[in-house]
């Protein structure tokens, strides 16, 4: 196993610890396949998959459970992609960034999340709302796949 998947694994389980948690074989098995996982994001079939190879059988509710447990403790998050798709989740141990993704090819590109300061401070000064942003991910198609004509919501406009 690479090294890097090692650091991160045990950096997980010891923010895992901290946060007063259990360290059960499905949790060290759901931490391993977000550890291992060659994508940044990845499914939760996939996930399921991967504990079940470690761990057996297991049901799927299990995983969901442990993966909102690590959101909660801020060890994760689950990335909404629109477009019918299911989210993935997102190991967030330097949530540092914000997601912007293409619904035509899946690419997606990480933006820092002081980036996005004077949208948050617009929202706040012309709407009066204060935005708690955690991890998001904005939605559209990257330039390789261009403007959809498809897409319920064009661009430009009003």
């Amino acid at each position: 196993m690479p090294t890097d998947v090692i650091l991160t694994e045990d950096l997980l389980i010891e923010r895992i610890r901290e946060a007063g948690l259990r360290l059960t074989l499905p949790r060290r098995a759901v931490v391993r396949a977000l550890a291992a996982s060659e994508e940044p994001f990845i499914s939760a079939r996939l996930i399921i998959e991967h504990v079940r190879e470690t761990v057996g059988r297991i049901e799927a509710s299990t995983v969901y459970r442990i993966l909102d447990d690590l959101a909660r403790i801020g060890l994760v998050h689950h990335i909404q992609l629109g477009s019918g798709q299911s989210g993935r989740w997102h190991i967030t141990l330097d949530h540092d960034h914000e997601h912007l993704v293409c619904e035509v090819c899946g690419r997606t590109l990480e933006i820092p999340h002081a980036e996005f300061a004077s949208l948050f401070e617009l929202l706040r000064s012309k709407y009066g709302f204060q935005t708690s942003p955690h991890h998001f991910a904005f939605l559209g198609s990257c330039d390789d796949c261009g403007p959809q004509d498809d897409h319920p919501h064009p661009r430009g406009g009003d």
